[in-house]
């Protein structure tokens, strides 16, 4: 469910954003431009999900990932997580690659202490 969209019903597809993460992380150079960035991430993740918004869908566990900005904000030390997850683990990465990285870091612990099967 995007913001600003509440009187809209989304029909939920049997195909999670953990899912579609998973096969970025396998083939990056397919889903981000030939990019290591989690700039081009961000940007292919909110992509694909306004995509998929414009045909009233969206992905399975859509609600848990919207969780992650706070948790990435308490675990990162941020006061709040306005910033969203993206500029916050940018903000504490060396390079828009090691932030890449960082959050598939980030993702796994989040999904340990959020199972969502």
């Amino acid at each position: 469910h995007l913001s600003g969209m509440a009187d809209i019903e989304f029909k939920e597809i049997d195909e999670s954003i953990f899912d579609l993460l998973d096969r970025v992380r396998k083939s990056p150079q397919i889903y981000l431009a030939g990019e290591i960035s989690l700039r081009q991430l961000n940007a292919f993740v909110g992509g694909y999900q306004s995509g998929m918004s414009r045909v009233c869908y969206c992905l399975r566990d859509q609600k848990l990932f919207d969780s992650f900005h706070d948790w990435v904000a308490k675990k990162l030390s941020f006061s709040g997580s306005t910033s969203g997850w993206c500029n916050m683990i940018l903000a504490t990465s060396k390079s828009d690659e090691k932030a890449y990285h960082r959050f598939f870091e980030l993702l796994d612990e989040f999904r340990k202490e959020n199972d969502p099967t």
